[in-house]
């Protein structure tokens, strides 16, 4: 009984995300992750506790919702060495890590919080690049991506933009278009930034295609009230 209520939690991360993004509300008796978290901890599986807040970290990156996402960092309740060695998510949360390091970075007040944000963003870099110099391919797109905002934070305008093309590029060919999605809309915040139209629409018109390719409406109908 144990083993199928573990199965039915870990089934359930993926339709709740999946639900999030398309827009769909959830059924009568479906849990939301906050339920399955705590359904996780009743059964006592940390790995499925920790793949619920992975989910969530997700959702908000993908969200933009970089506020909440650094109080889950700063919370500290994902145990990504002890709770999810090996596994694909615990790649994902510390490429989420990284992406919402590197944001607080961005955001910080003092030079002192930048630094400390900037050096946990480093440290997610080094993990990502140990696993693609292991030939890990399904992370090349990551580790441009995160170069790529890295560059944008140390305004290196050159290297940021020659890493959004292959971040791009890389998961188009891989077949991500979940993070291809991702990598438009970051990149179209780095062209705004640098106040050039024209690929900063171009961007976004790509990102929001992607994103309503891989079916997430929700993000689409996000986009489309900014």
């Amino acid at each position: 009984m144990m083993k199928q209520d573990n199965l039915r939690l870990y089934a359930m991360i993926y339709n709740t995300t999946v639900r999030k993004l398309r827009g769909v509300e959830l059924e009568s008796g479906e849990l939301d992750l906050d339920g399955i978290k705590e359904a996780a901890n009743q059964v006592g599986n940390l790995s499925l506790r920790d793949m619920a807040d992975v989910a969530r970290m997700e959702l908000l990156v993908f969200f933009q919702d970089w506020g909440d996402a650094k109080d889950m960092l700063v919370k500290g309740d994902v145990d990504v060495k002890t709770n999810l060695p090996g596994i694909f998510q615990s790649c994902r949360y510390t490429f989420f890590d990284g992406l919402v390091s590197i944001r607080a970075a961005r955001d910080a007040t003092t030079w002192l919080k930048r630094k400390k944000w900037k050096k946990r963003a480093l440290k997610s870099i080094q993990i990502i690049l140990g696993w693609v110099k292991k030939s890990n391919v399904n992370l090349v797109h990551t580790l441009h991506l995160l170069e790529a905002e890295l560059a944008a934070l140390e305004e290196k305008y050159s290297k940021a933009e020659d890493s959004y093309k292959s971040a791009i590029s890389v998961a188009t060919r891989n077949g991500f278009q979940q993070d291809r999605a991702l990598s438009h809309e970051l990149a179209s915040t780095y062209f705004a930034s640098r106040n050039d139209e024209y690929w900063r629409n171009y961007h976004m018109e790509s990102c929001q295609k992607c994103y309503a390719d891989y079916g997430a409406m929700a993000k689409v109908e996000q986009l489309s009230r900014r």
